[in-house]
């Protein structure tokens, strides 16, 4: 074999591996832009191209100007066409290469977008609207699950917790009266953050003065017990008028407060803090 001989099968297995490797590349291509006529046919004329070669450089270190390589496309190719296309290449005949790619994988045809199609084409597009669409399915279906729930008084009951207090609320459509624990509300709570955490849910929700609330709570200081009552008013709220949720959920106003004070640990002051300690 031929010094150039050598060269030319040791250039044309590179390129073998290479279109090896474009074919894998074309079906992520295929799978992530859902394009079925881009990655097949880019991969297979690839293929085409270096099998062929490989086929005349093999033949044309013996003399023969023939190969014997297998295409790896799922279309039928016949022998002569690699035969010849193994020749083109060797004697570059680049308008008889070019014509063999068109008769086996034509390039034009109706289903092959233009290059600005191609270049604006978002591989994402299509999952981030069908993921668009699942979550507004599920929205749908929590919402539907939310129902009016009221006795036979047209009152909605909740029960609202915050650290160690736990609130009983009920509400029905009134004048915006409220008592707690058989005390107007701005007479139980004697500042005014506490009672902003009071009213807090009706000013969310744009009902200030539109209904009537009696509550029930223990536990707990002014501070945890105005915000036991502010979660219970919130999900009495949403018991009442389930078209109030997202605004209560969008304020965290459903949310149970899990915080509490951490317990006093032994052989310590506090739950953290230590004793003094001196050294003599």
């Amino acid at each position: 074999m031929s010094r150039a001989a050598h060269l030319l099968r040791r250039v044309a297995s590179q390129i073998v591996q290479v279109s090896n490797t474009v074919g894998t590349v074309g079906t992520l291509i295929e799978v992530k832009a859902g394009c079925a006529w881009a990655a097949p046919s880019l991969a297979s004329r690839i293929q085409l191209g270096a099998r062929g070669f490989a086929a005349a450089s093999d033949g044309g270190s013996r003399g023969t100007g023939t190969g014997s390589v297998p295409p790896t496309s799922s279309r039928s190719v016949e022998s002569g066409d690699q035969d010849e296309w193994g020749s083109a290449i060797i004697t570059g005949d680049w308008d008889r290469a070019w014509e063999i790619f068109e008769t086996t994988y034509p390039v034009e045809g109706d289903d092959m977008p233009g290059v600005l199609d191609i270049m604006a084409l978002d591989s994402e597009a299509e999952e981030k609207a069908a993921r668009r669409q699942r979550e507004l399915d599920l929205q749908e279906e929590a919402a539907a699950s939310h129902v009016r729930v009221v006795d036979h008084l047209g009152r909605s009951q909740a029960t609202g917790k915050r650290k160690t207090s736990i609130a009983r609320v009920w509400i029905w459509e009134g004048q915006g009266h409220m008592m707690v624990n058989k005390q107007p509300y701005d007479q139980y709570f004697k500042t005014l953050p506490r009672r902003n955490d009071v009213i807090t849910p009706f000013a969310v929700t744009n009902t200030l003065g539109s209904f009537d609330v009696m509550v029930n709570v223990i536990g707990g200081g002014t501070t945890g017990q105005s915000q036991a009552v502010r979660h219970g008013i919130a999900k009495a709220l949403q018991f009442f008028d389930p078209a109030h949720r997202p605004e209560l959920k969008s304020a965290g106003l459903l949310t149970r407060d899990a915080r509490v004070v951490e317990r006093k640990k032994p052989g310590r002051k506090k739950a953290r803090k230590a004793f003094q300690w001196v050294k003599r």
